[in-house]
């Protein structure tokens, strides 16, 4: 078997392949004993057909297809592992000549996957990861997680008083605007008074209120409101008050400590909340990191990428951002209208995050094969199994994953993680 390789522009290339006719009877072969297995013709036993009934006939055409089918996919899976090659597409394919006792010649055009000369990345790598910032916990961090804990653990108890700020409120809600009711506006409500949740002195004008009674009020909405449909308006409400509860925070005690968990005491908790801050911090920063990293190495490495490519993942970052609208209760269309852009206008700056995403992933790539950063099949399997068991106890049904893009998707994940690994060692030398 021969083969002429050529590159072409935009990691495209033209793979010509010649299969002796040495090479070809063993395809023609089983061709032939396939195609006629599966034929039935009176008078002559199962796969026992002459030659003259076959030639010039559907038979003939079949048995040229499947050997040419068998050759070319034999061979080009041979070719491609020779020369480290990853087609992307289907390939196009030209077959110039095939007939039996003759070679097979076909040609092959298609966009692979590039691989770019990476200058220095263990070097840049050691650079990066010694700016690593020294990470520590400040005791108000701590104060302000332990006063989380006792918000997040106060009980609400109703009292028979007007409301005062930190008191946990329900009222029911009527706005208008240019005397005309919002409908979509929410009609009830329960927060915690005082916090900043509802606009402009609109929380104000609860305090000292008494529960059943009613009142009115303008609210003009400030222009950094969370809501950007509000800002800046003028909007008349109706409240009624419907319930005033204070919040009774736990003491700090070791006791209640020990209702929170495994805790000897006080101290323990806290001691137990400054690791995981400062665990939180180090997986923050890991992540900078990595990120600076791989935004270095591609910015140092020419990387051509196939077109096919940056469209394909173009079209995915755009599905997935539609899901994600979806899922947030808007349309597409209304998504659109409120970043004042157009469909193409907004494909055309996911591309420009389609082609660094590719570029990164060939870098990672690139590295782990220098490297040999490949997980083990074992490795794969465990972490397949580990994400469907969760899947399962969680309450979905894992008959719907499939599993074999989650193998894919969990190769990928782990090279990535096995690559950034051996860059951080760099650091170390």
């Amino acid at each position: 078997m021969k083969h002429t390789l050529k590159y072409l522009s935009q990691s495209q290339i033209e793979l010509e392949v010649s299969l002796t006719a040495e090479e070809m009877e063993q395809f023609w072969q089983a061709a032939r004993k396939k195609v006629l297995s599966e034929v039935r013709l009176d008078g002559f036993r199962q796969g026992n057909i002459p030659e003259e009934l076959i030639k010039n006939t559907d038979l003939e055409e079949k048995i040229f297809d499947e050997a040419a089918n068998q050759a070319f996919k034999k061979s080009l899976k041979e070719v491609i592992d020779e020369l480290d090659l990853e087609l992307i597409g289907a390939p196009e394919v030209n077959i110039k000549k095939i007939a039996p006792k003759e070679e097979f010649v076909y040609v092959v055009r298609s966009a692979i996957l590039p691989k770019p000369e990476l200058k220095n990345y263990k070097e840049i790598s050691q650079k990066i990861f010694k700016e690593k910032k020294n990470l520590k916990v400040e005791k108000g961090e701590i104060q302000e997680a332990i006063e989380w804990l006792q918000k997040s653990r106060a009980k609400i108890v109703p009292v028979d008083r007007p409301a005062q700020p930190k008191d946990v409120v329900e009222i029911e809600i009527k706005c208008l605007e240019n005397e005309k009711e919002i409908a979509d506006f929410p009609k009830l409500d329960r927060f915690i008074l005082g916090e900043g949740r509802w606009p402009g002195d609109f929380e104000k004008q609860l305090e000292d209120m008494k529960v059943g009674e009613e009142k009115e009020f303008n609210v003009i909405v400030p222009n950094d409101y969370h809501n950007e449909n509000l800002r800046n308006k003028n909007l008349f409400f109706h409240v009624k008050l419907n319930g005033v509860f204070e919040r009774q925070e736990p003491e700090l005690t070791d006791e209640w400590a020990k209702t929170l968990g495994q805790f000897n005491d006080l101290n323990d908790l806290k001691k137990s909340i400054e690791e995981g801050i400062l665990e939180e911090k180090e997986t923050k920063e890991k992540e900078r990191l990595r990120v600076a990293l791989l935004e270095k190495l591609i910015e140092q490495t020419k990387i051509e990428l196939p077109e096919i490519l940056i469209e394909g993942e173009t079209e995915n970052q755009l599905h997935s951002l539609k899901h994600l609208i979806e899922r947030q209760g808007m349309s597409f269309e209304e998504y659109l209208n409120k970043i004042k852009k157009t469909e193409d206008d907004l494909k055309k700056d996911l591309r420009k995050e389609a082609e660094k995403t590719l570029k990164g992933f060939v870098v990672l790539r690139t590295i782990a094969k220098l490297e040999n950063c490949i997980p083990s099949p074992e490795e794969i399997e465990k972490t397949v199994n580990e994400i469907i068991n969760y899947q399962a106890m969680e309450g979905n049904d894992v008959n719907q994953i499939d599993r074999e893009a989650l193998m894919e998707y969990t190769k990928e994940k782990l090279t990535n993680e096995k690559v950034f690994q051996f860059l951080e060692n760099q650091d170390q030398k």
